[in-house]
């Protein structure tokens, strides 16, 4: 008897540099426990990815799960997708590390598995067209996308109930559409409702095919799953319900099914991912708007033809949205080029296995900078977790490293152009100890990278406006399990007290003027009044370069409270030394007064601590250090520092006369698994000059402790 065909596909993965207790949390919760249940059902067939991140974890902690994956694949009861090895989003990063990244997760699996991969998972399912063609070329023939996409060309629910084959540039691949309608029921509705759906598809349309292709996480790592699915032995009833049904639904992979049945067609798939996804790469005014539309338009046509006719953005807007994501971003392209650079030569002059070794070592440290989870936010933290987007930078810098001992060792360079692709010239300096990148927007500082500790000591996180934030008030902290996309739930409920957004990117060397009653408190909680009409906009830019020594100016010409000022700041960056110096010279009006703001980000464990030199401090006797996330107002000092024992790194504000000091924790407040929570991004410092309106300078020196 013809059967419905179910293809039940679960996508496994951990971010590159997420803790070590959190890969062993998901893998007691939802990777081991899923493997017990699906051994003891031999007749269910499923299709498993893991990211190449997590299968490197595995193999070190767990290499016992890695042989029971092998008995599947064995069994031919498991099919295994290759992919970015970690995590790409594809379409996101050169093309050659594209290629590099899939061969690389396919021989993994191949070597460990002893399964010769030939269907790809496509992290986040975002799908550009000119994807077949490089796809083909790393060895892919097949990958599941989701049901949304091939709605956007106009494809109704039945006409989904296969696999299609698309092209570009002469290339092919298959493409599978994922449904939305299992994504959603499973594991969150009744056992039955699942069933039910499968029967009602089976009755009208007989022997078709049926995919869900979704996170293995939400079996039992999303908040509650684990108790509904193994506790409540949702899984263990879903398979027992699959073999009771037997008789006209069979479960099966995607190998097997192109083996044995043609496509449905040719078609052409849009730019897209999943249908939530382009919510939430909108910018918030839009997402607002789109969500109100949205329930509008579902009134008139129905959910489903309203889901396709009301797109949302696309996932490359999250580098507008966020313009710290687009700085990694467009970091990682550039240390991308020189990597292959290196790699190129280092295979020229060296075949032997020493020089495959040291060309792979560069490459696998700048593939794990391009791990998607920390360049965006949806409804987990990702962009939002320090210490994923610390580890971006943490391997981009050690791959960048690595490539300039190779293609311009000891060498003092300097870049003008427009690298982060915003429309304003920026200027990158790269010394034996540092790498510095300043924008010509607002005369910006927006990394300062410590090459021994391959640590970005810039890598804040401005607060803005989120499209969730305002269902904050209303939230409760329910135990329900819903999706995880209906789930809003307040860890602490005077969290909204800080909803604080920032008017300007949280980068360094950020000028303001503002009236002389301003106070510490009005500036640390948002309230106070910026007077320069320059801020943000672009500096002239003059650089003079002698063989050690980089000079670079910043000046701009405004005004204050509709009187002319200036700002002139000129910063100097020595090759030989880990430090550069300060130099400004301001001009603004009466009741005024300048200050100039700088934005540290660090992960010591817990805090690093700030230690104010007592032979600086004018009026105040010696103070023990304290924690970096700590908000205090501290008149008339010298010099500070900032020591972190567990990146083994100190940072040194040296002031040529007395300043006041303000800081305060920058904290976002961000969605994620848990619900609703605040998370400490870095330290805001304001420096304000004795003399308000004249000269004042400092220096900047870091060095390992």
């Amino acid at each position: 008897m013809n059967k419905l065909r179910l293809i039940l596909a679960f996508h496994n993965h951990q971010p590159v540099g997420n803790f070590d207790n959190v890969f062993e949390e998901a893998y007691q919760k939802s990777y081991l426990p899923f493997l017990k249940v699906l051994e003891r059902h031999p007749d269910i067939k499923v299709v498993l990815h893991y990211s190449g991140s997590l299968l490197s974890w595995i193999k070190a902690n767990h290499k016992e799960f890695l042989d029971s994956l092998k008995a599947l694949a064995r069994e031919r009861r498991a099919e295994f997708l290759t992919g970015g090895f970690y995590e790409p989003l594809l379409s996101s990063i050169p093309g050659n590390d594209r290629t590099g990244q899939i061969r690389k997760l396919t021989g993994f699996i191949r070597d460990e598995l002893g399964y010769q991969a030939k269907g790809m998972w496509l992290a986040e399912r975002v799908w550009e067209p000119d994807m077949p063609e490089y796809l083909a070329r790393a060895g892919v023939s097949y990958l599941p996308v989701d049901d949304y996409h091939f709605k956007l060309t106009g494809l109704n629910e039945k006409e989904l109930r296969g696999y299609y084959i698309t092209e570009s540039g002469g290339s092919t691949v298959k493409i599978f559409p994922g449904s939305e309608e299992l994504r959603y029921r499973i594991p969150f509705h009744e056992v039955k409702d699942a069933i039910s759906y499968l029967k009602m598809v089976y009755e009208e349309s007989g022997p078709v095919m049926l995919s869900m292709a979704d996170d293995g996480e939400k079996f039992g790592i999303w908040p509650g799953t684990y108790k509904l699915v193994y506790t409540d032995g949702w899984l263990e009833q879903f398979f027992q319900a699959l073999a009771a049904n037997s008789d006209w639904l069979e479960t099966t992979t995607y190998e097997e099914y192109i083996s044995k049945n043609p496509p449905l067609g040719r078609i052409y798939l849009p730019t897209a991912s999943y249908r939530e996804m382009g919510e939430w790469s909108m910018m918030s005014d839009g997402s607002r708007e789109y969500e109100s539309d949205l329930e509008e338009m579902k009134k008139i046509f129905g959910s489903s033809k309203a889901q396709s006719l009301l797109r949302g953005g696309i996932w490359k807007n999250f580098f507008t949205k966020y313009p710290e994501s687009n700085h990694i971003h467009k970091r990682m392209f550039f240390v991308s080029r020189k990597v292959h650079q290196a790699v190129r030569r280092v295979k020229a002059a060296d075949k032997s296995h020493k020089g495959i070794k040291k060309a792979g070592t560069m490459l696998n440290e700048l593939w794990q900078g391009q791990c998607n989870d920390a360049y965006w936010h949806g409804i987990f933290g990702g962009l939002y977790l320090p210490h994923l987007r610390s580890s971006l930078y943490r391997h981009m810098l050690k791959a960048e490293k690595l490539a300039e001992d190779i293609i311009a060792p000891a060498s003092f360079t300097v870049k003008r152009g427009d690298i982060d692709k915003d429309g304003y010239n920026d200027l990158f300096v790269s010394t034996k100890y540092l790498s510095l990148f300043f924008s010509e927007a607002g005369g910006n500082l927006c990394e300062m990278s410590y090459k021994s500790k391959a640590v970005n000591i810039l890598d804040t996180l401005s607060r803005r406006h989120e499209p969730y934030h305002k269902k904050i008030l209303s939230a409760i902290d329910s135990q329900d399990t819903g999706t995880i996309h209906d789930s809003i739930k307040l860890k602490d409920k005077s969290i909204t007290a800080d909803l604080i957004f920032d008017p300007c990117r949280k980068a360094s060397l950020i000028d303001h003027f503002l009236p002389e009653n301003t106070t510490f408190a009005q500036f640390k909680d948002g309230l106070h009044q910026e007077l320069w009409d320059q801020m943000g906009k672009p500096y002239a830019v003059k650089t003079a370069k002698s063989k050690k020594l980089l000079t670079a100016e910043f000046d701009s010409e405004g005004t204050v409270l509709c009187t002319s000022a200036f700002v002139k700041k000129k910063i100097s960056i020595s090759d030989n030394r880990p430090s550069i110096r300060v130099e400004y010279d301001v001009n603004s009006p009466e009741g005024v007064f300048f200050c100039t703001e700088f934005n540290i980000s660090l992960l010591g464990s817990p805090y690093p601590t700030i230690t104010i030199d007592p032979d600086t401090l004018v009026g105040r006797k010696k103070s023990a250090p304290y924690a970096i996330n700590t908000a205090r107002e501290c008149k008339g000092i010298r010099s500070f520092s900032i020591k972190d024992e567990y990146l083994g790194v100190s940072i040194t504000f040296d002031f040529d006369a007395a300043i006041d000091l303000w800081h305060f924790p920058v904290e976002t407040v961000s969605l994620s698994e848990g619900g609703i929570e605040k998370i400490y991004q870095g330290t805001t410092f304001i420096f304000i000059p004795g003399d308000k309106r004249g000269k004042f300078g400092f220096e900047i020196r870091l060095r390992d402790i």
